[in-house]
């Protein structure tokens, strides 16, 4: 135990708590609330929200950096370079970014750095300050980057030969032999009937399979391979093949439903079957009848600011109890922080003013996190990304990095570990909450540059971040919960995750499939890849009524906060198991 003098009060905490917040004992400390921003006491609320504060702490972030520009690109290397940031006690670091993976960081005084590029990249290049006490700023603007090749390549790929196709049900498995390339096969588009099904990443990746068609429907396949420079080898010799009468594996049919042309972020089902869905950077609430496709705008999400990256209306919720006690739950992005908010739906529409549960939630450009998920106890579950600084998420004074825990009216429930709402830490970007039969509570994080995770969430559990990603890094580290499945990054960067029957079905942007995996006990066995390239980027799936999912694309406008500059898809997913 350690006791803390708050304001001349003794307090004591919970050893671990103490011990991971590093509290010096007998030093001075506050709690600040953050709704009110005032110190204990005196600064109470039905919904109270503290953060441990030292008197004497430095708190106040720098400015943003300015003017970021770019100089001496060439297929391999770049200079960034940006004007400097003030700070009230000194900039100690910048961190650069591209498109929220981390590249590199220089200390404070440099105000540029050489980076390494990828030949054909088209990246967003920004930087963030980050002062000696672990304070971040807002992100820079950000400077589009469009690498060239280090040399010109017309030539194409090999053409694929052994082509074949076998049905088992409504899905076809399409093999063939790997073509060859001048310089490197990249990938394979497989077609169907003409059109392009799906595609495949990697020169040894030879196999795909095509789910939800038609049964009894003849259709032809071929395949054909890419390079790095988009040159593409003529088709295969098409194979024909027959589907059977019924759908006899997980995936059995997906159907379009409606366009988007605002990002659909968060995701939920009403008890009577209609879908609320959140347009991310309008701050829309929408309605969607399944049977019909319409669209209702039913409210818009007030003190809703963009962050010029991943920010806005993030995810929503609704309780077990929602058909008596309508509240709907949404977690958003404001102009100082990411907040859950309650509002009423009555009469089909948002109602009265929304009640604020949650404040002080570190937000940034990116790595804000974002999912909602009521559990079997009846509480509401928080995932929130680091905020762009890796510090914050082991850092248990600050609700960054984090799988968090409330009752529905905002309070912290008597068994959190730590008397706060964190309920697990050491978290980059999870954006992936779902849970199971027996109420195990599984979590979807990305990974930085090297590997995603799916994890098991455990009361007060630590996974790692910054110092572990997936199973790299210092990951022996004692207290260290190891993920239950890694993806290599381009073949991952997942958002979403669902549960239906004992299946985990995990939505992916960059690796643009959506996974299956089995869940035994704790474990995850039988991954499965469906609509490998499909649809593009996957980013939520949602269980539905009727016992499919809720899949949403997020293929254009997900890297900035304009409304409407997107060309979006929400699909039905009909599983056979």
């Amino acid at each position: 135990m350690c006791t803390v003098v708050l304001s001349g009060l003794g307090v004591v905490l919970p050893a671990p708590a103490a011990s991971a917040a590093t509290v010096d004992t007998g030093a001075s400390y506050v709690l600040v609330n953050r709704n009110s921003g005032k110190a204990l006491p005196g600064s109470g609320g039905a919904n109270q929200r503290w953060q441990l504060v030292k008197l004497d702490a430095d708190t106040t972030p720098p400015t943003a950096p300015a003017d970021p520009r770019t100089a001496n690109l060439t297929c391999t290397g770049v200079t960034f370079s940006w004007s400097a940031a003030s700070d009230d006690v000194g900039v100690a670091f910048y961190d650069v970014y591209h498109d929220g993976q981390l590249m590199t960081s220089v200390p404070g005084t440099a105000l540029s750095a050489e980076l390494t590029v990828v030949p054909g990249a088209t990246w967003g290049l920004y930087v963030n300050a980050r002062d000696a006490a672990g304070n971040v700023s807002q992100a820079s603007p950000t400077v589009p980057l469009s690498v060239p090749q280090c040399e010109a390549d017309t030539e194409p790929p090999t053409t694929p030969t052994g082509v074949t196709a076998t049905a088992s049900g409504t899905t076809v498995t399409v093999r063939w032999s790997p073509s060859t390339d001048n310089v490197g096969v990249t990938g394979y588009e497989v077609l169907r009937d003409g059109t392009v099904a799906g595609s495949t990443s990697g020169a040894t990746a030879t196999s795909f399979t095509d789910s939800g068609l038609a049964a009894n429907t003849r259709y032809q396949y071929q395949v054909r391979a890419r390079d790095a420079q988009a040159n593409r080898s003529a088709p295969s010799t098409a194979v024909a093949v027959t589907t059977g009468a019924s759908c006899a594996t997980a995936l059995c049919s997906v159907t379009r439903v409606t366009t988007e042309t605002d990002l659909p972020w968060g995701l939920t089902t009403l008890p009577d079957g209609q879908v609320l869905y959140s347009r991310r950077d309008t701050f829309e609430i929408v309605r969607l009848d399944p049977a019909t496709g319409t669209k209702t705008v039913v409210g818009r999400t007030p003190d809703v600011a963009g962050t010029d990256g991943e920010g806005g209306v993030l995810g929503l919720a609704v309780a077990a109890g929602f058909a008596a006690d309508p509240w709907l739950y949404v977690m958003h992005t404001s102009s100082t922080d990411n907040r859950v908010v309650r509002v009423r739906y009555t009469g089909g529409v948002l109602s009265g003013t929304p009640q604020v549960l949650l404040t002080g939630i570190p937000r940034n450009k990116y790595h804000n996190g974002g999912r909602l998920r009521f559990g079997p106890d009846g509480k509401l579950y928080i995932s929130t990304g680091d905020g762009q600084n890796g510090d914050w998420a082991q850092d248990l004074t600050v609700l960054a990095g984090k799988v968090l825990r409330i009752n529905p009216d905002g309070s912290i429930p008597s068994d959190n570990p730590f008397g706060t709402p964190v309920w697990s830490y050491g978290h980059r970007n999870p954006q992936g909450l779902a849970f199971d039969a027996q109420g195990h509570l599984w979590e979807q994080e990305f990974g930085n540059s090297v590997m995603d995770e799916t994890n098991l969430i455990v009361r007060g559990g630590n996974y790692g971040w910054p110092r572990c990603e997936g199973t790299t890094g210092s990951c022996s580290e004692p207290g260290f919960i190891a993920p239950k499945h890694t993806y290599p990054v381009a073949e991952g960067s997942c958002s979403g995750i669902a549960v239906v029957r004992t299946g985990l079905y995990i939505a992916c942007e960059r690796g643009t499939r959506l996974y299956r995996a089995e869940i035994s006990g704790d474990s995850l066995t039988d991954v499965q890849q469906y609509l490998n390239g499909t649809y593009g980027r996957l980013r939520t799936v949602e269980p539905s009524a009727d016992g499919g999912l809720w899949l949403t694309t997020s293929n254009y406008g997900d890297k900035d906060s304009i409304p409407n500059n997107s060309n979006e898809s929400i699909l039905k997913v009909e599983l056979g198991r």
